[in-house]
Formats: C-alpha cells, structure tokens, sequence
C-alpha cells in the first residue's frame, strides 16, 4: 500500500534560538503527553514528548531537527533510556519548544503564567515490552528515561513499555503548534485524517461513504521488515501489531475500543486496509481505511455555526473511527457528507 506524503506532517518549525548560557536547576519531567509521569506508558518507537516545567525561557522559539536521521543533542537538551541496569543510551530527539501558559486570578485582576520546555524524542525500538502472554508481565528492572538541559540531568523516570500505543496526531499536538496549514481543519484538536490528495478531511471539505481515509498516528510499535530507531523510514512497512477499527456515526461521539460495544450502540467493526510506517519520517504511521456506508436514517452535516450559547449545539464530527489493539486504542471523530 503506497504511502501518501503530505509536506505539512512533521515539518521543520524554526531553526533560529537562544540558549542561556547560565547554569539551570535540575530539570523535572513532570508530564509526558497525555499522562502523569510515573510510570510512562510507551511503545518501542513511539514518539514522545515530555514536558520539564520551568525551563520554557531557556529556549526563545522552536528548534526542530533537520530531515533524514534524528541527532541526540538538540539546542542543549539530550535524552537517555536506561533498561535492564545496562548503561544509558541515548534518545534521538524531534524537537526542543518552550510552551509558556498565562492564568487570569479570579478574585485579584492579575495574570500569572509559567512556562516548560517540551522535549519530544523517540523510544528505541529494541526496549523490551511487558508482555503477560509470553511470559513477560513484569520487569524487576523498569527501563527509565531522563532529560538533561545545559548538561543537567534530570533523575531518571519509569516507563511501562507495551507492544503499542496508539495516538492519532491532533491540530493540538505540540509539533504542530503555530502551523497554519492545519487552522482551517475544522473544531478544536482536529484529528490528522486526510484525503488521498493528502487534504484534511473538515467540515468544509467532509470525507464520503467508500472513501479510502489516511488516519496519521504515533505509537504503533515494530514493523516487518523492523524499523531502526532515529532512522527516517524508507519503506511503507505493516506494522507486527494487527490492528482493528470501528465506525461509530453518532455524533460528537468519543472513541471505543474496537470489538467492545456500547449499550444501545450498533458499531461496524473492520480491519483497516493498512497501518505502518510512512515513509520519510521516523515514528510516524499511518492506518488506510474505508468509511463505511451511511446508516438508513441518514446523518446531520457538520455544523461550524452554533446557536446560543457556543459549541452547544454544533456537530463537530458525525462518524468516529477508533483504532487499536489488546493494549490500547484511540479514536478520530471525522465529518462525513451526508448522503443526498
């Protein structure tokens, strides 16, 4: 299955910062994506990243590694992974960005804000997985991870490694921060799912029942033939995992693992036509499906007006697809034009 190439996806943000030179506390992770920090579920090439807070003014903009292979130092922040008590090896990292975020008091008119730098690396696809039906359903010797800053270290982090864990790139995901090419995509936080014109499917332009849709996603583990860590991938390589999707055409509706029904819910379970590696990029994957037909009561359009109070009544998304496996699962809630 070919792989689409959209030139928005991971694309350098800024080269150009300023690192001060002055010594710097030791840093703290103190979240990583979607999650408190301990321990941090991964998946052997996953792409991740993880948040130290008070070091956002250590870096004035955006720095983002050039194309082709990963370095292990970007702007004075490295990583490293420590597992089975062997000697820590380094991470490849993505990008280094500050993230400053303000707060307005609610009794005294006064705003406070702070600020992190968020690290985004990649785990080496040879940490070893926790796996309960092979004889692997716990480690005596967690693998950890660290950030150092400036040489700096931070302490070393837990880590709960698994086969998989999937996430469908968002508009609100970290490397895509400031991008215009994705402000039009529709609601907030608008899924990565695009078009076979490489296109995001929005509800200006909505997908249709039949169309084959490329979800874009991160944490979908090892592949066949294997993918080396750092390593941009030359080849649209299947993922080891077999992964299942489900449609859901309620609207606004969250997402379910797939093969697990909701009461009063009627889903259509599927294989996708493909999930693995895009090529040219490291860590990112892509799952190809099909949009199921139109149920028999028809759907409602998305909607980007609201009526009354905002976002009560809008319909952001009238068919959700979620991906995923025995270890985790995500879903995108996608528009799709109803039939005429």
């Amino acid at each position: 299955m070919p792989a689409l190439k959209p030139s928005f996806l991971l694309a350098p943000l800024a080269f150009a910062f300023a690192l001060a030179q002055s010594p710097v506390p030791q840093p703290l992770i103190g979240a990583a994506g979607y999650s408190s920090p301990v321990p941090i579920p991964v998946a052997p090439g996953q792409i991740l990243t993880l948040f130290l807070p008070g070091l956002g003014t250590l870096v004035s903009t955006a720095v983002t590694a050039p194309q082709g292979a990963l370095p292990a130092s970007l702007a004075g922040v490295s990583g490293s992974l420590k597992q089975n008590s062997t000697a820590p090896e380094p991470l490849p990292i993505l990008e280094v960005q500050p993230i400053v975020s303000c707060t307005m008091g609610a009794l005294v008119p006064a705003t406070t804000c702070g600020s992190m730098l968020a690290v985004t690396v990649q785990i080496p696809f040879d940490i070893q997985t926790l796996c309960p039906l092979c004889l692997r359903p716990i480690s005596l010797t967690p693998a950890q991870i660290a950030i150092s800053v400036n040489g700096q270290p931070s302490q070393f982090v837990d880590l709960n490694p698994l086969n998989d864990q999937v996430h469908i790139l968002t508009a609100c995901d970290v490397i895509f921060a400031g991008s215009a090419a994705l402000v039009a995509s529709g609601g907030p936080c608008a899924p990565i799912v695009t078009h076979a014109d490489a296109s995001l499917v929005s509800a200006i332009k909505p997908a249709k029942a039949g169309e084959e849709l490329v979800a874009y996603a991160t944490g979908l583990g090892q592949t066949n033939p294997p993918l080396a860590t750092g390593e941009p991938a030359s080849t649209p390589a299947p993922t080891l995992t077999i992964f299942a999707t489900d449609f859901d055409y309620r609207l606004n509706a969250l997402a379910t693992k797939p093969g697990v029904l909701l009461p009063g819910v009627t889903a259509i379970n599927s294989a996708p036509v493909f999930s693995g590696a895009t090529p040219g990029f490291a860590g990112l994957y892509q799952v190809n499906f099909i949009v199921p037909p139109l149920p028999v009561n028809g759907i409602a359009p998305c909607s980007i007006t609201f009526a009354g109070v905002p976002y009560s009544s809008a319909v952001q998304s009238n068919l959700t697809v979620s991906i995923g496996s025995t270890y985790s699962f995500d879903g995108a809630g996608i528009c799709v034009q109803p039939g005429i």
